[in-house]
């Protein structure tokens, strides 16, 4: 059973310290609006989510739009929320890694560490030979810039030995790979094309694999067991290997576009679709089971349709941050402390959001295995 325990004593609030620029957060009392709506939100929550055995985390790309995600995960640590399925893929796989790869108490400590001094490193770089490739790829020139003669061919904000070491300092491999927490990192292998999940319960993960599916765009490929990798996975789809069990899940994104007629092609709300298919039909078949004649449960057919029967039910609520493809490139390299902040801020909004909803954790209806509920740039949209 998922652990939903708190210290209401020690609730913090978080506010800017320091230089106008820095992105740091103190402890600053119980008073203010934001306290009271953590409140509210834990006395709403905490008894609803005692009915799941599995709480999950899928955290997608977005390079800088990834400061989203690890304020969303503080606002679940500061209601008491801590998941224990994490899927993580590109900027979500160094979240994924560094939420497994610490101690409860210390997981947001650490996100802030990391976003703190990507921040602060990116910006030692942005007047040098990365302020070239920024402008470039603003621009639209993405994948099509060049070195200039004589420089590096390194074409990420960051360094590939640096951007290691600093997931080095803030990430224990041996606590991601004691399996407390499930983790699930998704990459592309670029022999074949495949996306491919190393997962903490079938392989001892590494710094390899949180870079695997390129964090940072601009990365060389990662060669793992002689296979070259590159290039994120859609890890939601991680989430209908799992075995059957009553699960609220967080899907958060930095970037996904409307799907519809006006928007875009949303890959994690094709794969929440077709796993809603999956397990509308899996309870379905239970529910039908439960009506069947005894007589009936001993013909061969109909014990193999059944043996698909599970009562389950996945609760998937979807945080999205940016829906809008315009100046996206720029956004995603966009890693200045209040960016950063403002992105941090808002995954911490959302979260609040979708906990204090009052229907929201409510189980879903007999028939159904899968509920959907999503929060768009900080509103709620009609269920669906």
């Amino acid at each position: 059973m998922a652990e939903t325990s708190y210290d209401a004593d020690a609730e913090p609030q978080l506010r800017r310290t320091g230089e106008a620029e820095s992105l740091q957060f103190v402890v600053c009392g119980q008073a203010g609006g934001r306290y009271w709506e953590r409140v509210l939100a834990r006395a709403r929550s905490e008894k609803s989510l005692a009915r799941f055995d599995r709480i999950a985390l899928v955290l997608s790309g977005g390079a800088a739009l990834g400061a989203y995600q690890a304020g969303a995960y503080a606002a679940l640590e500061n209601c008491g929320v801590r998941p224990n399925w994490i899927a993580g893929t590109a900027i979500g796989a160094i979240n994924a890694g560094i939420i497994a790869g610490n101690l409860p108490h210390e997981r947001s400590l650490r996100l802030r560490q990391f976003w703190q001094e990507l921040g602060r490193r990116t910006a030692l770089r942005a007047g040098g030979e990365f302020g070239y490739r920024a402008r470039a790829w603003a621009g639209g020139w993405i994948g099509r810039w060049r070195p200039r003669p004589g420089s590096a061919r390194e074409t990420s904000v960051l360094p590939a030995s640096e951007l290691r070491e600093l997931v080095g300092e803030v990430v224990d491999f041996d606590r991601v790979n004691a399996g407390t927490v499930r983790v699930v990192l998704g990459a592309v292998n670029l022999a074949t094309g495949a996306e491919t999940f190393f997962d903490n319960d079938r392989h001892v993960l590494g710094l390899d694999h949180l870079l695997a599916s390129t964090p940072l765009p601009g990365l060389a490929p990662v060669m793992i067991d002689g296979q070259r990798y590159g290039g994120s996975a859609v890890s939601v789809s991680a989430l209908d290997e799992a075995r059957p069990a009553d699960t609220l899940c967080f899907v958060i994104d930095g970037y996904d576009p409307v799907p519809g007629m006006q928007g875009g092609i949303s890959r994690a709300a094709r794969e929440i679709a077709a796993i809603r298919r999956h397990h509308d039909l899996r309870r379905m078949i239970a529910l039908l089971g439960e009506r069947l004649p005894s007589g009936l449960r001993g013909d061969v057919d109909i014990r193999k349709c059944l043996a698909e029967a599970s009562n389950a039910t996945m609760t998937i609520l979807h945080l999205v941050h940016e829906a809008n493809v315009a100046e996206l490139a720029v956004k995603m390299a966009d890693f200045s402390s209040a960016a950063l902040m403002q992105r941090w801020h808002a995954g911490e909004s959302d979260i609040g959001t979708s906990l204090a909803h009052p229907l929201w954790l409510a189980p879903p209806p007999r028939r159904l295995g899968v509920v959907v509920h999503e929060v768009r740039g900080g509103v709620a949209a009609p269920p669906r």
